[in-house]
């Protein structure tokens, strides 16, 4: 298990300045640091790819680091961005409740930085996701059509057969607006795997509205948005620090008695082991200091494996983890480990002989829909991506 103290100095810079509510010896660490040699093209390469530029810069501003300049720039680029980002949810989320289809909510993005960092520009912004209902989704992506958004995953033709297979086995449709330059994940469960315990939460999940920028902003709870930050970490195997940073200001966010009902419901969903080895990472990079009695140990096989994956992928790809693996079994290991279980390894099978790259290659009416897994069978696979 890679330690704090292993990291090289840039990257233990990262890990500090990535942190909330920083102690003195903390402090003190990042002034030796910041102040010392260090390799500051290969920093600001690490702040990008792990996406927690504007999060750094709020700690090493006072400091006016050698770096201070680009990381000023970006981080103000971001908060422009955090800015347009909310307000194209609002347009998007009114355009929904006026066509009569639901107002979407928001998984993460601006309105998680302003729960957890007081400010809508802290988190670096990345892809729109928001949640739906997935009845009339054929109406939803008219309605963004009419927006200005076109489907980029699935790029097939959507017959009823390809659609209600698509919803079975997936999470998301994806979009982009050419006009704007955002990419819009519209999501109708939060995992793909519908026996993930994740998805589980949204059968009772608790909502809050977050002004930002002054709009209402609908979005999952703090409590629920650690148990979503925790699996979403694990089945992305951590690859972006970004998701740590969050999962540990989660935690500090939270009260005695939230993280007590966290926990609770971790373990009644089965998400405790996921939970328990997000809050290691965070106790070993991030200096959460967390116990509970309720949290599992970390000799247990299934809270040390996320730590060693994690470790070994930061080390395996020099700190610039990308988040494909080699080959779709690899991918799909992973999936099997987080969960286990034989309807489970027959619910992936069922994904990999129905992906829509197979609709794309082949394009059968619906009478001969049930052609396409002896076709996949003969589709070689390729690296994991979002619609394989």
């Amino acid at each position: 298990m890679l330690a704090f103290r292993d990291f090289p100095p840039h990257v233990q810079l990262l890990l500090l300045a990535a942190r909330t509510q920083l102690t003195p010896a903390e402090l003190q660490a990042i002034q030796t640091l910041a102040t010392g040699p260090l390799d500051w093209p290969e920093f600001l390469t690490l702040c990008d790819h792990h996406r927690l530029t504007p999060l750094v810069f709020e700690s090493l501003a006072p400091l006016r680091v050698p770096a201070h300049a680009e990381l000023q720039a970006r981080a103000t680029a971001n908060a422009f961005e955090a800015f347009r980002a909310t307000h194209e949810v609002r347009r998007i989320a009114q355009a929904f409740a006026s066509a009569g289809l639901g107002e979407p909510a928001v998984l993460k993005g601006v309105p998680l930085s302003q729960l957890l960092f007081a400010s809508p520009s802290v988190r670096q912004v990345g892809d729109l996701d928001l949640l739906t209902s997935p009845h009339r989704l054929p109406e939803q992506i008219e309605l963004l059509a009419q927006l200005g958004y076109r489907r980029t995953n699935p790029v097939s033709a959507l017959t009823p057969r390809r659609l209600a297979s698509y919803l079975s086995f997936w999470k998301d449709f994806t979009f982009t607006n050419p006009d704007s330059g955002f990419e819009l994940d519209l999501h109708w469960r939060l995992f793909n795997n519908r026996f993930h315990p994740a998805n589980r939460l949204l059968a009772d999940a608790r909502w809050t509205t977050v002004p930002v920028f002054g709009l209402p902003t609908r979005t999952l709870s703090p409590p629920d948005q650690l148990l979503y930050l925790a699996a979403h970490g694990a089945l992305d195997a951590w690859t972006y620090l970004k998701t740590l940073a969050d999962f540990t200001a989660s935690l500090r966010v939270l009260s005695t008695t939230e993280l007590d009902q966290a926990l609770t419901r971790a373990r009644s969903l089965g998400l405790l082991p996921q939970v328990s080895g997000a809050i290691q990472l965070a106790n070993d990079w991030m200096n959460a200091g967390i116990t509970h009695p309720l949290l599992l140990p970390a000799n247990r096989s299934s809270v040390g494996s996320v730590r060693r994956r994690t470790s070994a992928m930061l080390l395996r790809q020099n700190f610039l983890p990308q988040r494909s693996f080699p080959s779709p079994a690899r991918w799909l290991l992973l999936e099997l480990h987080l969960v286990p279980g034989l309807r489970s390894f027959i619910e992936v099978a069922r994904r990999f002989v129905w992906r829509p790259r197979v609709w794309s290659k082949v394009n059968l009416p619906d009478r001969l829909f049930w052609l396409y897994p002896l076709l996949a069978l003969l589709l070689p696979p390729r690296a994991h991506t979002a619609e394989d």
